[in-house]
């Protein structure tokens, strides 16, 4: 059945009904079948016109749809679908006398089948190319990956400040090629800031660390008032060589939480190809948020 309702289909509903019908009880039924008000079809049905006459079907059908045009889109879909139903369903189009001109409702009926068809064909193919692009997409990620882990592989080389600047360039790139919003590195008045992405309506700002030795307690102490200046802000933390079990036994519990820990293993999964970081930054906030733990499992199988 159609999902797309246009006038080409109202006009071909509204001539089908009104002569597939011959009798106005057995129209009055039909409404009834398709789905519309009870009082809102005794209402149409009293209507008489101008001249005092009573509405013809086709007057009756222009009334409906004025009334349905002002109910949820979806119940006026509903109801014109029943309609569309009741035509192409129909199998015996024969007249009831040489007045009735059953055969504009066949013909209406097969003008429908022939829109649904096309229809049809054209969500079939919309689906075949996101399909297409969403494989592009994957492929690009996936080639542009490869690049990212090259420079992630010399950048193991590297020594104290020049690892630390090749690894916020590494984490912007990443950023990048993940299709998630990125601010790179900044400084404002008293604070360094080593760049931010924006994701789920939230803006997170990164604290990146690469050296030999442990994230300080003091190090992820800053990056917490960083974001607690900032409204509706959170934090990431990314360090290469991990926490210490002091630190990791000290992180809040049932407090605000406003920072997610994330260490070389998440990291290197990431640029692996073991999961991305969406997949990783979901899992990382469902862990904080349903279990109050800001430094999640390596593992995304819960």
């Amino acid at each position: 059945m159609f999902d797309v309702f246009t006038e080409e289909i109202e006009v071909q509903i509204k001539k089908g009904i009104s002569n597939l019908y011959w009798y106005l009880g057995d129209l009055q039924k039909a409404w009834l079948r398709a789905g519309v008000d009870n009082n809102l079809t005794s209402k149409l049905f009293a209507t008489k016109q101008e001249d005092g006459n009573k509405s013809s079907k086709r007057q009756l059908m222009d009334l409906l749809y004025r009334e349905i045009r002002n109910v949820d889109y979806n119940r006026r879909l509903e109801i014109s679908r029943n309609f569309v139903r009741f035509l192409i369903e129909h199998k015996n189009f024969v007249p009831i006398n040489d007045n009735h001109k059953i055969g504009i409702a066949e013909t209406c009926a097969l003008k429908l089948k022939e829109i649904i068809e096309q229809q049809r064909q054209q969500f079939e193919y919309n689906q075949q190319i996101r399909k297409k692009v969403k494989e592009a997409k994957t492929i690009d990620y996936y080639s542009e990956l490869l690049r990212v882990r090259d420079q992630f592989m010399e950048a193991e080389k590297l020594e104290g400040q020049k690892r630390g600047y090749a690894f916020e360039k590494l984490v912007i790139e990443l950023m990048k090629i993940s299709s998630i919003p990125v601010e790179e590195p900044f400084k404002i008045i008293g604070e360094q800031i080593d760049g931010a992405i924006k994701y789920g309506g939230h803006f997170y700002l990164f604290e990146l660390k690469w050296t030999k030795a442990n994230a300080a307690h003091n190090e992820i102490s800053s990056l917490y008032l960083k974001v607690e200046g900032k409204m509706e802000a959170r934090g990431i933390f990314i360090s290469m060589n991990g926490y210490s079990s002091e630190i990791l036994r000290s992180l809040p519990k049932g407090k605000k939480l406003n920072t997610i820990l994330l260490d070389g293993t998440h990291f290197s999964n990431v640029i692996f190809g073991l999961y991305t970081f969406q997949e990783l930054l979901e899992h990382a906030i469902s862990q904080a948020s349903l279990k109050g733990e800001i430094y999640c499992s390596h593992s995304l199988i819960k």
